[in-house]
């Protein structure tokens, strides 16, 4: 095996799909971690199961307590303890390159006019964003400073096949299959980015490749509302749905109308991986669950 590869956060959804991906690559030894086995708000249980680490070594950091599931000052402060712990004993241990997935959401509540580039400073509006803007300071000082090269992946809408009912589009999917109704609030227009998992792991294998150093967006660049991510789902689906429009209440945040990115850069370092449009990717998720689209 050429290569040793630590994911740290295996458990979680795209953390567990880099995970499955690197499995099934025989050049790879993939040792997967999750705050089961392996607590990173404890400095003495990182050390504890990841003193094997050497200056060879890939670590990916997916672990964060993501948005969905708390977004309070607390969440906020471990996850950035997280990145904090990882990154002293990285200074320790050291590494041969480091991935860390971040965000978009780092760039705040953008102008509907904005187009999002790297050359965009960051600007988070809420806990979850500061945490990954955070993390992303002290493992890039940590690594800049050690000679690791590290990737910093700020991801937009990650979607892909399976029961992974937290993601929007595998939610809409879930809602016109099993309830026959899809519920959009507001008028459905409000322009996402969605890219499909698969691609996120082949971003990973290629940089891993090329030891490529840099923080870099990722997005399809064809951004879509959701009542036309509704239609494509429309065309997959066997069966008829219904869509009905309810008013948002209890609006605590801000929202930006539309989030359209420019993805040269990622063309660019990856000219030879072809990201999946939204109707290929939702095809490929009926045709996992249904065996047709």
């Amino acid at each position: 095996m050429d290569k040793r590869i630590i994911i740290l956060g295996a458990s979680g959804f795209i953390g567990n799909y880099v995970y499955k991906s690197f499995l099934s690559d025989i050049i790879f030894d993939v040792r997967g971690f999750s705050s089961k086995n392996c607590d990173l708000l404890s400095s003495d249980k990182i050390q504890n199961k990841l003193s094997f680490i050497s200056k060879d070594d890939v670590v990916i950091m997916a672990s964060a307590i993501t948005r969905l599931r708390e977004n309070t000052f607390d969440s906020m402060v471990k996850n950035i303890q997280m990145a904090d712990n990882i990154s002293k004993f990285i200074e320790k241990k050291g590494a041969g390159y480091f991935i860390f997935l971040s965000t978009v959401d780092v760039y705040g509540l953008v102008d509907d006019t904005t187009i999002i580039s790297e050359k965009l400073l960051p600007n988070p509006n809420d806990y979850y964003a500061v945490s990954k803007l955070a993390s992303e300071f002290l493992l890039k000082k940590t690594c800049d400073r050690k000679n690791i090269p590290i990737l910093t992946l700020r991801l937009s809408g990650v979607y892909g096949s399976g029961k992974q009912e937290k993601t929007t589009i595998n939610k809409l999917i879930e809602s016109a299959t099993r309830n026959k109704e899809v519920i959009l609030y507001g008028d459905g227009k409000d322009k996402r980015d969605y890219i499909y998992v698969d691609d996120v792991c082949n971003i990973i294998k290629k940089a891993i490749e090329q030891k490529i150093n840099a923080t870099l967006n990722v997005a399809t660049g064809n951004s879509c509302s959701i009542s036309e991510i509704v239609e494509i789902i429309k065309k997959c689906c066997t069966d008829k749905f219904v869509v009905n429009y309810k008013q948002r209440e209890n609006i605590t945040e801000e929202r930006v109308k539309d989030m359209v990115y420019d993805v040269s850069l990622l063309t660019t370092l990856f000219p030879d991986i072809k990201i999946k449009d939204l109707k290929e990717g939702i095809s490929i998720i009926f045709k996992s669950a249904y065996g047709k689209c």
